[in-house]
């Protein structure tokens, strides 16, 4: 009985990590969302139900088309369709993965949405979960210092 408590707590406590800034990916991670080594990289993950996502996609897209940084969208609804309605009405420019399988968001495991992810060299170098106002101009500003 103590030993099944204690597999419990361990698998909870694993299932409830999240990735956090200095961690490094998994590489398969890496390879799923096609990272190359030296460039610095936006991981969007939004949904069609957030209504901040909604919010902050289009400033992220004005980054990827400024060249500030790479951008790579993860999006997290249950249907795929439904994340692809919410990407061709914003015409988003950048790469869109489709976490239907759920793996990338279990992997991350972010404490909210939209939650953005620097990497460079599969390395976190920071996290924003939640709202942002103007989070271009706070997207550039960091982005500028890890330059």
């Amino acid at each position: 009985m103590l030993k099944k408590t204690l597999y419990s707590l361990l698998f909870s406590t694993v299932a409830l990590m999240a990735l956090e800034t200095g961690d490094t990916l998994p590489q398969n991670i890496q390879e799923q969302l096609k990272l190359d080594s030296d460039k610095v990289y936006v991981i969007d993950f939004f949904a069609s139900w957030c209504k901040s996502c909604k919010k902050e996609l289009p400033l992220i897209a004005n980054l990827y088309n400024n060249k500030v940084s790479e951008v790579v969208g993860i999006n997290v609804d249950k249907n795929k369709e439904d994340g692809e309605k919410l990407v061709n009405k914003l015409s988003l420019p950048f790469p869109i993965v489709y976490d239907t399988d759920k793996a990338l968001v279990e992997t991350f495991n972010p404490l909210g949405f939209p939650a953005v992810y620097y990497v460079k060299n599969g390395q976190i170098l920071n996290v924003i979960f939640g709202a942002v106002e103007e989070i271009d101009k706070k997207i550039t500003e960091d982005i500028k210092a890890i330059k």
